[in-house]
């Protein structure tokens, strides 16, 4: 009986998607016929404006000859190849042809006496829109469209009504007017028709497609021209879908799940016994943790806890099975043990308890020997509340300790990048805006002044331009300045990110010598300013690394030895060893006593006080970028004497050619 009720219904169900699916039909089909009516609309309001446009033409030179209607026409057939030829026919007898060849026998053919033709032309001399009629079997070979216009001269005949010059054929090839149309795209999916619906009568001249199509109940679209109205009908090929795809799937499907429910009601007794056996093991598993657990029923009363939790309120098993949630709340809230309750504890139960309180609740419990207990309590959708009571004393204490020596550190980055980067961001705005000041409103208010005496212009405009130019190279400088004391900002702010593990390298084949080539043009007017040479000594060779990163540690070496060398050269060597690559800083600067060599690497560490006085800098530089060399599977050494220079030597790993890079990420953690 059961499985009767099951196949009615599934019956129900398919009868219900196959009228949606019905309905996702005609719309898909409706979708797809208003394109093509577009399209349609499109191509005949196209030819019906260019034939309007060429009577217009005919009205103003009603005595154009031949060749002046070849030229005017010449465009219109060239752009739209579907055109087989315009006739010109004043007072109804064709004088005037476009193209000729190929249309000879078509001059001098007087509408009056074709039987064939005279009624459409007559009916578009009824209308002064004109008239499209077709498709008919053409002369020349396959079907054509005629779309017929009169031509009215702007003078009035004796009546004082407008005086008729003639009428205006277009000929259109039917089938590349189909072709454009991409017609043949939408026949692969759907049959359609398109008809002339005359006025007063069910059916017209057939443009397309077959009449019977009708009876098939198909979607209608309708046209309006100005010349009068067009349907279109369509439906999948072949009609209707009579049901859905995958109909026997689907069946197959149903009856299989009604087999499988008849087999799970057997298995539902099981599976009663099995929940019997598994709420004994959750009673056991609840027992062996080792935090307190505790859940209170929907009633508010003990169901399950572990015997951690009783020892956690001095109770016994029975005291505990007569104790209401409320109670132990009230209780720890009263003793203290909740700080937020403190000098408000009998509104906080009752918020927590008796209303607001639905949702997951955390507090830690300060008890009186010194121990904080977290107290998790979560309330379930049924009203039952599930509670973990665990001792984070130790865990706290060490927090506490952690985090009162992190947040000077932290303190200090929040300040240093607001007031350091908001205002140097806006100067080097400033700047950067400064550096093509020309193309402000004051300077083109002056080049158009110069410009307005003639007499000067040739003398003042080269001045003004050197003006421009000082005003650009003076801004670059400043905008280097610029970014240079953003990087000194932006070592702070890495190294905080590496400090917490946030900061991370994206590894990728990199060539040698792009990298130090953009390094170096980057870094020579710094060097070569302060009157140094720069020479660099490359040996190409690709290493997987990330070349930001690894930009960033040059720059920051090669800034230091250009930052403590007054005279002499800064230099950077890069040797292509068979496993390493080394890029090896070197300069003729002050020098570092031995004893600081290990200690350059450490966060905000200077060299000296008089060093820091005279050179500013963060202290950071070399230990991010030591971290960084690290993360690339590298290292950074120094070899430095007093009075001679220093050598940095920044080692990574080469990339072998038969390597076949991968890419990858790696986080960056202060060492």
């Amino acid at each position: 009986m059961i499985g009767g009720i099951l196949l009615g219904f599934g019956h129900k169900i398919e009868r219900l998607g196959y009228q949606s699916y019905l309905k996702d039909q005609e719309l898909a089909a409706t979708i797809q016929m208003i394109n093509l009516r577009e399209r349609i609309e499109g191509e005949v309001m196209s030819r019906v404006l260019s034939i309007s446009e060429l009577a217009a033409v005919i009205s103003a030179h009603p005595t154009i000859t031949q060749d002046e209607y070849a030229r005017r026409t010449a465009s219109l057939i060239a752009n739209n190849p579907d055109i087989i030829s315009v006739v010109a026919a004043p007072d109804l007898v064709v004088t005037l042809v476009s193209p000729i060849a190929g249309n000879e026998k078509v001059i001098g053919l007087n509408y009056r006496e074709n039987a064939d033709q005279w009624p459409q032309v007559q009916a578009a001399m009824r209308n002064s829109d004109g008239l499209m009629t077709g498709p008919v079997d053409l002369v020349q070979g396959g079907r054509g469209l005629i779309l017929r216009k009169p031509v009215m001269l702007d003078s009035a005949d004796a009546t004082g009504a407008p005086q008729i010059w003639g009428i205006l054929s277009m000929v259109i090839n039917f089938d590349a007017f189909l072709k454009n149309l991409k017609i043949s795209q939408v026949d692969e999916r759907y049959d359609i028709l398109i008809r002339e619906v005359s006025e007063g009568a069910a059916t017209g001249q057939i443009m397309l497609g077959d009449v019977s199509l009708l009876e098939d109940m198909p979607i209608m679209i309708d046209f309006r021209f100005p010349f009068g109205h067009w349907q279109l009908a369509a439906v999948t090929e072949g009609g209707w879908p009579t049901q859905r795809p995958n109909f026997e799937g689907r069946w197959i499907f149903r009856i299989s799940m009604i087999a499988i429910l008849m087999v799970g009601t057997r298995l539902i007794m099981q599976l009663a016994q099995k929940h019997k056996i598994a709420e004994s093991r959750l009673s056991n598993g609840i027992e062996a943790l080792d935090h307190a657990f505790v859940m209170f029923g929907s009633n508010g009363k003990i169901v399950l806890h572990n015997s951690k939790y009783a020892q956690m309120h001095n109770m016994t098993k029975e005291t505990l099975t007569n104790t209401t949630y409320r109670d132990l709340v009230t209780d720890s809230v009263h003793k203290g043990l909740v700080p937020e309750a403190i000098g408000n504890e009998q509104h906080w139960v009752d918020n927590w308890i008796d209303g607001r309180g639905f949702g997951h609740y955390v507090t830690e419990q300060h008890l009186s020997d010194g121990r904080i207990i977290r107290t998790s309590d979560k309330r379930m959708p049924d009203g039952s509340i599930v509670g973990l009571r665990i001792d984070v004393s130790d865990l706290k204490n060490a927090q506490l300790a952690a985090e009162a020596a992190n947040r000077a550190k932290t303190d200090f980055m929040g300040v240093l990048s607001h007031e350091l980067r908001t205002p140097l961001t806006v100067i080097l705005g400033q700047v950067r805006l400064a550096r093509n000041i020309n193309r402000l409103p004051a300077p083109q208010s002056l080049e158009k002044a110069i410009k307005a005496h003639p007499e000067t212009e040739a003398e003042m405009t080269p001045l003004v331009d050197g003006v421009w130019a000082q005003i650009g190279m003076m801004m670059n400088m400043a905008e280097r300045s610029g970014n240079h004391l953003m990087t000194l900002i932006n070592e702070v702010l890495d190294f905080a990110k590496i400090d917490s593990g946030n900061l991370t390298v994206d590894l990728q084949p990199v060539e040698v010598a792009t990298l130090v080539a953009t390094t170096v043009d980057q870094l020579r007017p710094l060097v070569e300013n302060k009157g140094l040479s720069f020479n660099i000594d490359v040996q190409d060779a690709q290493i997987e690394a990330d070349a930001k990163r690894i930009q960033q540690v040059l720059i920051n070496l090669i800034s230091n030895a250009t930052k403590f060398t007054e005279e002499g050269e800064v230099g950077l060597r890069v040797e292509a060893l068979p496993k390493v690559v080394t890029f090896t800083v070197y300069d003729t600067g002050i020098g570092i006593p031995e004893s600081e060599v290990q200690q350059v690497f450490e966060p905000f560490h200077q060299v000296d006080s008089s060093a820091s006085r005279r050179h500013n800098g963060t202290g950071l530089g070399l230990a991010i970028s030591r971290d960084i060399a690290i993360a690339h599977g590298g290292n950074i050494s120094l070899k430095s004497e007093i009075g001679k220079g220093s050598a940095f030597q920044l080692t990574l790993p080469r990339l072998d050619i038969a390597d076949v890079p991968t890419g990858g990420r790696a986080s960056l953690a202060a060492g």
